[in-house]
C-alpha cells in the first residue's frame, strides 16, 4: 500500500484574518480548479510534515515562517481503496504579529486576507478543510 502525507497551513495575522490561496489552472484534478486552499502540499521523501508546511508555505505564498510557531492543529488518515493509497491529511496553524506580503506561486491564482470567524461562511472548501476548520473553532483553538 501506498503512503503519502499532506501538510497544511492556516497562517492567522494580527487581525485574526487568515491566508486563503485560490487555485489555478489543476490539469490533474479539474475538480479543484479555481477553488479555496491553503498554502502546504505533499511531503517529500525524508522531511517532516512540519518541515514539509513551512517550505510549502514559502514556495507557495512567498512567506518565511518560524518553525516554533508552526502548530499541529488537526490530522486524519484517510485510505482509498481503489488506488492502494493511505493518505496522512495535517492541518497546522500558525499565528502572526503582523500580515506578511504574499507573493503567490503558478500553482494559484490569487489570495486573499479573510476574517476566521466567518471563514466557512464565505469560502466553499474540500472536506478536510471543512471538518478541521470546524473542529479548530468548536475546540477554540482558532
Amino acid at each position: 500500500m501506498q503512503r503519502e502525507s499532506v501538510a497544511k497551513l492556516l497562517l492567522i495575522n494580527e487581525k485574526s484574518q487568515a491566508l486563503i490561496l485560490r487555485t489555478g489552472t489543476y490539469k490533474e484534478h479539474p475538480e479543484k480548479e479555481h477553488k479555496p486552499d491553503l498554502p502546504g502540499g505533499l511531503v517529500d521523501p525524508g522531511e517532516s510534515e512540519h518541515q514539509a508546511v513551512v517550505r510549502e508555505t514559502l514556495e507557495e505564498a512567498g512567506i518565511v515562517i518560524d518553525p516554533a510557531l508552526v502548530v499541529l492543529g488537526y490530522a486524519e488518515t484517510k485510505l482509498y481503496p481503489a488506488e492502494m493509497k493511505s493518505v496522512n491529511k495535517l492541518l497546522y496553524v500558525a499565528r502572526l504579529a503582523t500580515t506578511p506580503d504574499v507573493v503567490i506561486s503558478w500553482e494559484h491564482e490569487a489570495y486573499e486576507w479573510v476574517d476566521v470567524e466567518t471563514i466557512l461562511d464565505t469560502h466553499e472548501f474540500r472536506p478536510f478543510y471543512k471538518e478541521a476548520i470546524t473542529y479548530l473553532k468548536n475546540n477554540q483553538l482558532i
